[in-house]
């Protein structure tokens, strides 16, 4: 009688995490999914889809994140980065969706290093390497965002920083003389600046003039966030998303 009672006793417990699973996952509208929009710019949507992939792997669940290309970010999460595992990313709407943003309390994926489970297609890595080896390996590299940002001025987080106190930095930093710089930025005209003033220690991808607010493509954003995470130092734009993946990659 005792070994039927054990047994009936295991069966009862397995009914009810059976249970608890499953009544847990009526919590969402495409379970076992969670499924979340990522919206705004590229690391913006980095930060949603990283962050509820946390949330997804504690809670024993995958994750489906719909990208859809606009003005914001022309292009798609699979032509940038290698996939992530218990990722389903789709480039259509559903109106089953269970989150449509991150919250400043969703921070947990930093912690866990998620950052850096993001991998570049080869095309891209292989750009981000060619850099690396002309910038000898060992350079600084700045990340100046001028064009878009703009609009947050007044934003108690938009604190931008002077092209002078990003030479101030390079040349704080510069232990040779001739140590290679790297320029991460959207606008033209800033980069033409850094140009100038360091010359052949500047190492960059010609920005073309354009009408449009975007300057660079988003593979170049890519390339840029990868090189600055390589850099020997790195001064960024506070209030960037941009920068803040980069200070996670580089931590």
């Amino acid at each position: 009688m005792r070994v039927i009672h054990i047994i009936i006793f295991i069966f009862l417990v397995s009914v009810i995490i059976m249970f608890k699973k499953y009544n847990d996952y009526d919590n969402y509208k495409n379970e076992p999914y969670i499924t979340v929009v990522a919206r705004g710019g590229l690391n913006n949507r980095i930060r949603v889809m990283l962050s509820y992939l946390y949330k997804a792997n504690i809670e024993e669940k995958k994750l489906r994140v719909i990208w859809i290309k606009d003005i914001e970010c022309p292009d798609e999460y699979n032509n940038l980065f290698e996939p992530l595992e218990n990722a389903k990313i789709i480039n259509y709407r559903d109106e089953d969706i269970d989150f449509e943003t991150w919250t400043n309390e969703n921070t947990e994926y930093v912690a866990k290093k998620y950052p850096k489970l993001l991998t570049p297609i080869p095309k891209i890595k292989e750009v981000i390497d060619n850099y690396k080896k002309l910038l000898n390996y060992n350079y600084i590299a700045v990340h100046i965002r001028r064009t878009d940002i703009v609009m947050h001025t007044g934003q108690p987080w938009y604190k931008p920083k002077t092209n002078k106190e990003y030479m101030e930095f390079i040349d704080l930093h510069s232990t040779d003389p001739n140590m290679k710089i790297y320029v991460a930025t959207d606008n033209k005209n800033t980069q033409d600046i850094f140009i100038k003033k360091y010359g052949d220690r500047v190492i960059y991808k010609k920005i073309r003039p354009s009408r449009q607010l975007r300057q660079t493509s988003i593979e170049d954003a890519v390339a840029d966030m990868y090189v600055c995470v390589g850099a020997t130092y790195f001064l960024g734009t506070i209030g960037s998303s941009f920068t803040d993946s980069i200070i996670y990659m580089r931590e």
